[in-house]
């Protein structure tokens, strides 16, 4: 008898070894599919059961962020089910919502915005996902956040806002659809005083110039340097923006 409970005790010890070193084995696997980005090695684990899905690499970088940007909708869904956190922040500032921004996978972001994430938290550098799907030209995912309530005047750091961003990309239809929200403030101006206008007629954006004046853009307002918008297109030798700007 005594023999006998001797032998369940060891069982169970050894048991409980394996099922921690398991564990141990789970958790260091699921944060080294999160360095490297490994979608297909995270739903493996995800599907075997691994239960800790809030479990960050030393950058506290998330599965659900690395999904987000990779735009695998099933994990995503799968992570947020099983109770991933929406609203977290890796060492950058950057939430899930920011990487689905950049993933370009409009659906994801539908997904984590009816899972309440925030639609204006900034990053270290102030960038918003409004921003960053601005700067992508993802202009599904823009218009989705903007229906959301994004405020797409907030500035970065620099005090460039996600219509400026959007301009220096040339991406016409997220600029024009930035220019159709009656609460838009075309004429911001960053911390050198420069406004998105100014941007398009420095680089030749000759459409986005003319979309930007027929939304209210001033031509007479200087940047830090007293120049205008006249002035950037003539410095820039953009004869046919100037004829435009009355030059």
């Amino acid at each position: 008898m005594q023999c006998h409970r001797l032998v369940v005790a060891l069982v169970l010890v050894i048991s409980q070894g394996l099922a921690g070193a398991t564990n141990s084995t789970s958790a260091e696997a699921w944060v080294t599919a999160i360095q490297m980005r490994d979608v297909a090695r995270l739903n493996v684990l995800l599907e075997n059961g691994f239960v800790d899905i809030n479990l960050t690499n030393k950058k506290a970088k998330t599965a659900l962020m690395v999904a987000a940007q990779a735009g695998d909708f099933p994990l995503c869904s799968a992570l947020v089910t099983a109770g991933a956190r929406i609203n977290v922040k890796n060492e950058n500032g950057g939430t899930p919502l920011m990487h689905a921004a950049v993933g370009g996978d409009p659906e994801i972001v539908s997904l984590l915005l009816s899972a309440q994430a925030r639609t204006d938290t900034a990053a270290v550098n102030g960038w918003t996902a409004a921003a960053l799907a601005a700067a992508k030209g993802h202009v599904s995912i823009v218009d989705r956040l903007l229906r959301a309530g994004a405020d797409p005047n907030l500035g970065d750091i620099f005090g460039w806002t996600p219509l400026m961003h959007a301009v220096e990309q040339e991406r016409r239809e997220t600029v024009a659809l930035f220019l159709r929200q009656p609460y838009i403030r075309v004429n911001l101006r960053n911390l050198d005083g420069v406004t998105a206008l100014h941007r398009a007629v420095a680089q030749g954006f000759r459409e986005i110039s003319r979309m930007l004046v027929r939304a209210g853009a001033r031509i007479d307002l200087p940047d830090q340097t007293g120049r205008t918008a006249v002035d950037y297109a003539r410095e820039a030798g953009q004869i046919e923006i100037l004829k435009d700007l009355g030059g």
